[in-house]
């Protein structure tokens, strides 16, 4: 039995089986248990309390009708000090006695308890724990469990506070069983058909101490249409507590053969291209908007609009209004989910909450997580579950393994990128089994394979049939992150990717039959629509949004430079580099006082090439969006050579190197803190200063009049 409290138990315990009159005959005592207490101090009264006596000769008599050579409640005075006996007596037994010891010591009190109750392997703590003797407090005491003792031993223990001179304190603590949750009763009804609602009426959770569970969750929630049909595992969960499961059948459907159509509206990677631009054929947020709500109108219940995430960050409306302008016009859209890319993370993890609270669809990701490998951000769920008409459609998403190498290193330092494939299986089993999905779709953001054609070999076991439900783990797969507009199946399941900046618009449309409950893939196909051409309408509810943001989206027309000739991205990149190189020598004050010899930036942060004559503001931020810091490296000769050596790497003027042989080199936070940068620089420093800012300031001034 469990005790908790304030208690003294014996330091001294002697039980003597004699009594003090030996009797040859007659009834003995039989000691259930001990009394607590057995040590007493000058003041104290005399007690009995614990002490549990029965016959011997019949243990189920317990024995209350006894008498004590010192009475209960008397005062122990100066008298009595040292080890006394004491005698219980009855008529027909032979008395038992035990000894007491008593003492004219301080007393220890506890007047604070600390925790009593653990959980094995739990270390044991005193948190809490005041001690005192006479009103003043004690803190150089000794403990008879050590606080770094894990408490392996499940049931109660004493803990003695002791300290010489002074007669000790006790309490108990009670270390109980792993936390577990069990199924003491199945709900009424188990067995099911399908189209009836699950409820769980009559199930019984009990915990690791037999205490009844109300506060649990389960997979399948009632009131839920059962789908699909065979065993169905429910899992019990509650925060804090390993899950338990039980299971429930669900009987086949003979109802009429019934056939719908899903059709699936796919965009990715737009980069914030919120304006419809001829020159790289992109549709605008607005003309896309009008294509996917008309087809969507043909067929409302059985259509879904998804993204493939790196929505925001690229385009200059975007990055003026910190992506709420592309924020307003998906949620006009009416987009069912967005998975969550590398460039979501580009402002940071507070701008992804924005995000959150912004969108009227959720994010989704199964395998990201912070740098602790086990914690999802609270803005990220792994899937969405979409009941569209019959049909009901779970949605994973999923991110390129390490991610984080696409992400600036201070940023991606908080979070972990595993592999989405257990994820992808792990959930594939619980949107098909505990939740009747018809439909187990696979988001990622990744490329899937190089090109526009190929095999998807890394998700190729996603297409299999998973031995847990009898399905394959997915029945359809989206792409993203390389831009690339691809479509095609592997495995006899469809994929597709709608290239980037909304120059294509996705279409996904799969065929399924049923029983009017339940339904399976019959066929599909997939197809790209061009934005520019393919999306010529204009959404007239943009008119909102356009006056929303009226006066930003006048800025986008400034002048930044005329140009006298064109650049591809891999030259401009150059420019970039003369920029940050002039910059950090005409401000050396802002700057430590360093001169730099050299400069470096990576060929993938120019986004787009450079035309002859008139660049607009927004245009200047289409071709370098991105908002990495000035950072300044010490580099030695053989960083430099690094540099000179890969192609990945654009660097403008000639290493200059000091007496330590070292040279000073302008670059981006970007390249200073990749998990590979100690192969380019000894160290770094990072300044307030975007080398945005900087390329448009060089440009605006006309530092160089001949680009």
């Amino acid at each position: 039995m469990k005790r908790v409290g304030l208690l003294f138990i014996p330091t001294v315990l002697v039980v003597t089986l004699n009594g003090c009159v030996p009797y040859s005959k007659g009834h003995d005592f039989y000691v259930v248990s001990h009394a607590k207490k057995t040590t007493f101090n000058v003041g104290e009264s005399f007690t009995t309390e614990g002490l549990v006596l029965a016959n011997k000769d019949k243990l189920s008599e317990t024995i209350t009708d006894y008498t004590t050579s010192i009475a209960v409640g008397y005062v122990f005075t100066i008298n009595d000090l040292n080890i006394k006996s004491v005698t219980i007596s009855k008529s027909g037994f032979k008395d038992y006695s035990y000894s007491i010891n008593v003492t004219n010591l301080e007393v220890l009190k506890i007047t604070s308890m600390p925790k009593t109750e653990f959980i094995v392997n739990e270390y044991f703590s005193i948190d809490g724990l005041v001690v005192t003797c006479n009103e003043e407090e004690i803190t150089d005491y000794s403990i008879s469990i050590s606080t770094s003792k894990r408490l392996t031993q499940v049931g109660p223990q004493t803990v003695e506070i002791s300290k010489e001179g002074y007669q000790s304190a006790f309490y108990d603590i009670y270390v109980y069983p792993q936390k577990a949750l069990h199924v003491q009763a199945l709900p009424n009804k188990t067995v099911f058909d399908e189209g009836e609602v699950f409820d769980s009426t009559g199930l019984v959770i009990i915990d690791e101490r037999d205490n009844e569970v109300s506060d649990y969750k389960l997979s399948i929630a009632d009131g839920t249409i059962l789908k699909g049909h065979g065993n169905k595992t429910i899992e019990v969960t509650k925060e804090g507590y390993p899950s338990t499961s039980f299971t429930i059948k669900v009987n086949e459907s003979t109802g009429p053969t019934v056939n719908h159509t899903l059709n699936i509206y796919y965009i990715n990677d737009t980069h914030g291209s919120y304006t419809r631009q001829q020159k790289n054929y992109e549709g605008g947020m607005a003309y896309i908007s009008s294509y996917i709500k008309s087809h969507v109108a043909i067929d409302p219940d059985y259509s879904i609009v998804l993204s493939g995430g790196d929505m925001f960050q690229g385009g200059y409306e975007s990055n003026e209004t910190g992506g709420a302008i592309m924020i307003d016009a998906m949620n006009e859209i009416g987009f069912d989910a967005m998975v969550v890319g590398n460039h979501e993370f580009d402002w940071g993890e507070s701008a992804i909450l924005n995000f959150y609270d912004q969108l009227n669809c959720p994010m989704i990701s199964s395998n990201i997580f912070y740098a602790d490998q086990e914690t999802r951000p609270t803005w990220l769920t792994p899937y969405v579950i979409l009941d569209k008409g019959d049909l009901r459609v779970g949605i994973i998403g999923g991110a390129q393994e390490n991610m984080g190498s696409s992400i600036t290193g201070s940023i991606s330092d908080n979070f972990y990128f595993p592999s989405p494939n257990a994820y992808i299986k792990t959930y594939s089993s619980l949107l098909r089994n505990s939740h009747g999905c018809d439909l187990v779709i696979a988001a990622f953001h990744d490329a899937g394979f190089s090109g526009s054609s190929g095999y998807p070999s890394k998700f190729e076991d996603l297409t299999n049939i998973n031995p847990e439900t009898g399905y394959k783990y997915v029945d359809a797969m989206f792409f993203a992150h390389d831009h690339i507009a691809k479509k095609g199946e592997c495995n006899g399941v469809p994929y597709l990717e709608a290239g980037c900046n909304g120059k294509y618009v996705g279409n996904m449309t799969i065929n399924l039959e049923g029983n009017g409950v339940s339904y399976t893939v019959t066929s599909y196909s997939t197809s790209n629509t061009y934005g520019y051409s393919g999306c010529t309408v204009y959404d007239t509810a943009f008119d909102a949004i356009k006056t929303k943001y009226a006066s930003i989206i006048a800025k986008g027309n400034e002048i930044v430079y005329n140009f006298s000739k064109s650049y591809d991205s891999d030259s401009f990149t150059l420019v970039a580099c003369e920029a940050m190189y002039w910059y950090v020598n005409a401000h050396k004050e802002d700057f430590d006082n360093t001169t730099v010899s050299m400069s470096s930036h990576n060929s993938g942060g120019i986004r787009d090439d450079v035309d002859a004559g008139v660049m607009y503001l927004r245009d200047f931020v289409k071709v370098f969006p991105f908002d990495n810091y000035l950072s300044i490296q010490t580099c030695s000769r053989q960083n430099i050579n690094r540099y000179l050596s890969y192609d990945y790497y654009v660097t403008y003027g000639t290493a200059v190197f000091d007496d330590q042989d070292h040279a000073k080199v302008a670059s981006i936070n970007y390249i200073t803190e990749k998990s590979n940068a100690y192969l380019y620089q000894l160290d770094y420093k990072n300044y307030d200063i975007t080398v945005k800012d900087i390329l448009y300031t060089y440009l605006k001034e006309n530092i160089n009049p001949n680009l």
